[in-house]
């Protein structure tokens, strides 16, 4: 089963690049880029947008990446809308089990309860 999601990797500094304006008041000098508050709030808002309408998604973190993926069309749109500044990429269902910490909509569990 393929999902559609984003990831952001907090050890990339290429994610600044993607993200210019988040990366502004960031100092690369001084500063870890998880240490970037405004990338930070741009995840935790994104993310609170999509949990308040859907919990039908993989979330958490796959080594250096924060990810959000899902298979559901509705969803889908709504992490595109919620993190407009992003490509949705694919992944395999499969690849979610190294997942560290994560929220997990069970897709082949029809009796699943988030």
């Amino acid at each position: 089963m393929q999902l559609k999601g984003i990831s952001i990797d907090f050890d990339d500094r290429k994610t600044c690049a993607l993200l210019p304006k988040l990366c502004l008041q960031w100092d690369e000098k001084y500063e870890e880029l998880e240490d970037n508050a405004e990338l930070l709030q741009y995840w935790e808002d994104g993310m609170q947008n999509i949990l308040k309408t859907s919990k039908n998604i993989v979330s958490g973190n796959m080594g250096t990446k924060s990810i959000v993926y899902s298979a559901e069309e509705k969803t889908i749109k709504l992490i595109e809308e919620s993190f407009k500044d992003l490509k949705l990429a694919s992944i395999e269902y499969e690849d979610i089990l190294r997942c560290e910490n994560c929220i997990k909509y069970d897709y082949l569990d029809k009796n699943f309860k988030a």
